[in-house]
Formats: C-alpha cells, sequence, structure tokens
C-alpha cells in the first residue's frame, strides 16, 4: 500500500483529510508542522506528501523545498485556500506534481493521488508511466492556470498569473508575450484602424502563446528542427490556447485572436486555414509582430537575426504569409523609431 503524509496545522482539516486519504486504502501519517513533517519523512519516508502551504513558522512552500532536496523520490501535492498565482509556481518550481485549490472534494483528491501515485512510481524508475504521466501533469497545470485566472478580481492579475505559469513552461514566455505585445500595439496605433479595442489587442497579444502551457517541453526547447509529428502537435497550440481562454469570461473578446494568429494571409495558415480579410485584423496585425520578435530573439533551432533581416523577410513574405499593409506598416514603425 501506498503511504501519505498529510501536513496541516487546523487540526479539524488535519483529521478530515485524513480519514478521506485512509478510505482510499493509502496508509496515512500525520503531521501538525514543518518540523513534525521533516522529522516523519526523515524517520519512513513516504511515497506522497500533501501539504497546506500556509502553516505558522516555516509554510509549506519551504518543506516543499526541503521535501525535494531530502526525498527526491516522494511525490508533493500542496493544498491551499489562496489563489495567488505567484504562490503557485514558487512552489511548482519544487517539482510539485498537484496544487489542490481548497475547498476540494474526495473526488479531486483522488485525482491528485492518483498523480502522485504514479509520479512516485516513475521517479523510482517505472520508466513505462514516464510519457503518458508527462501528458497528464501538463493538463493539470493547464487547469490550474485557468482555475487561478479565473479565481483573480482585476485583468492585470489573471494576466500576470497565467503568463507567469507559461514561464514556468517555456524559457522566455514573459519576455516574448510582453515584447510581441508592446510592437502589436504599436502596429495597430501606426494604423489606426482599432480604436476603442486596444486592451482586447493588447491581453490577446500577450495570451497568443498560452495554449503551449499544453505542448511537451521537449518539442519547445528542442534544439534541433521538427519533425513531421512534432509539427502536428505544436501546431495545435493555438486551439489549446482558445480553449483555455473562452472558459474566461474576461478575455471573451481576446480568444479569436489567440486562435488566428498563425492563419496566413494566402490561407496557407492554421488552425483554419482562412485567408485575407476572413483573418480578424488583430490576428493580423498579431502575426507580423510575434513573427518579428521570434526572427530577432534566441531560438532553441536557430540565432537571431538582426532587426533590419527580421523587417526585410517580414515584407518578403508581404502578401502571402502576412497582410501587406501590416507589413509595410512595420518598415515605418520602426523607421519612426529610429529618426526619434
Amino acid at each position: 500500500m501506498h503511504s501519505v503524509l498529510v501536513v496541516d496545522d487546523d487540526p479539524s482539516v488535519l483529521c478530515t483529510i485524513s480519514s478521506w486519504i485512509d478510505a482510499l486504502g493509502y496508509v496515512v501519517h500525520e503531521a501538525g508542522d514543518v518540523e513534525e513533517a521533516l522529522e516523519s519523512m526523515d524517520e519512513a519516508p513516504s511515497d506522497i506528501a500533501l501539504c497546506d502551504v500556509s502553516m505558522a513558522n516555516r509554510d509549506g512552500v519551504w518543506l516543499a523545498w526541503q521535501l525535494r532536496e531530502r526525498h527526491p523520490h516522494t511525490a508533493i501535492i500542496m493544498a491551499t485556500a489562496l489563489r495567488d498565482s505567484e504562490t503557485a509556481v514558487s512552489t511548482l518550481r519544487n517539482d510539485v506534481v498537484d496544487y489542490l485549490l481548497k475547498p476540494f472534494d474526495r473526488g479531486r483528491l483522488a485525482e491528485a493521488l492518483s498523480l502522485a501515485r504514479d509520479w512516485h512510481a516513475s521517479a523510482a524508475g517505472d520508466e513505462a508511466l514516464h510519457q503518458a504521466l508527462q501528458d497528464r501533469l501538463r493538463k493539470r497545470r493547464t487547469e490550474l492556470a485557468a482555475a487561478l485566472a479565473e479565481a483573480q478580481t482585476t485583468h492585470v492579475a489573471a494576466l500576470d498569473g497565467l503568463i507567469s505559469m507559461l514561464q514556468l513552461h517555456e524559457r522566455d514566455g514573459r519576455g516574448h508575450a510582453t515584447r510581441v505585445a508592446r510592437l502589436t500595439v504599436a502596429l495597430a496605433d501606426a494604423l489606426g484602424r482599432v480604436n476603442g479595442e486596444m486592451l482586447e489587442l493588447e491581453h490577446g497579444a500577450l495570451l497568443h502563446d498560452i495554449g503551449k502551457l499544453d505542448v511537451p517541453s521537449t518539442i519547445l526547447n528542442k534544439s534541433a528542427p521538427l519533425d513531421h509529428s512534432e509539427w502536428e502537435v505544436m501546431r495545435t497550440h493555438p486551439q489549446l490556447g482558445y480553449d483555455l481562454l473562452r472558459r474566461l469570461p474576461t478575455f471573451e473578446r481576446s480568444v479569436d485572436l489567440v486562435l488566428a494568429h498563425h492563419e496566413a494571409f494566402d490561407g496557407s495558415g492554421y488552425p483554419r486555414g482562412l485567408k485575407g480579410e476572413e483573418i480578424p485584423l488583430g490576428a493580423r496585425i498579431l502575426a507580423v509582430a510575434d513573427a518579428y520578435d521570434s526572427m530577432t530573439h534566441p531560438h532553441t533551432q536557430r540565432p537571431p537575426l538582426r532587426p533590419a533581416l527580421a523587417v526585410g523577410e517580414i515584407e518578403r513574405c508581404s502578401g502571402s504569409q502576412f497582410d501587406p499593409q501590416i507589413a509595410e506598416a512595420l518598415g515605418e514603425v520602426f523607421a519612426d523609431t529610429t529618426e526619434a
């Protein structure tokens, strides 16, 4: 039988969660604080540790770090009533398997324990579980990102939480999103054609790659060219981003931009093969900004281009990949910057 250490400084919560875990067929150990938890683990390591984030003295984030250092095969689940994205990201950096938002029910707890049990088996050497486990972990983090964003009280907090989760998964996720958003807004301003829609455009640009949360990091960070099957997976990220964001009313006016930012002006893009003005104007602007930033910053598969060469490449693809008017505006934006 698998063993679970439950750590919570609220006796009533500790008793309730322990009884649920016992009923699910696990051996349960309890600790009322961080020090007691570390002593218990040093004496007899549990397969799974379920830790509350907010505790007196040392908190659960520190405990998760200690457990990962001392007991690398123990699967860690965090539980909290906090809806703070920064705390979630801090714990997930310690290879936390799941993150339970209180109040949760027995079904949600059972899901987390199942994931943790398989993580422990994989960490102990069961290679057959590894790939399926990585897929499950990504999906859980995507669901967590949406849940945390939905719980925020402001657009800014929701945006920051989603981008923080993306940064955890993809190198330069935040930097790329920020630069693309700035250039998208500058292009829209130069075109003078999206008055009253700047906020939605900026949100769409910031979140255009959020679907990559559910793309394997082995594909995102691969140093060699992607093969056909890997490209097929990569090309799903606009749809994955759309599916995530449409659950969040805060961003309902930006979801179409996220879905369409890899459509091409001549109809050769994806996911829907839209052509010309079938593509939302904001998405056509975003496509140019995204391509420029991708070309001018280091990538795992190639060095960056000089800005002038990137502008030239976008102008070369004007009318095929990019809207000609927007491709022309890119050169004007940088000409104005140089003159200033």
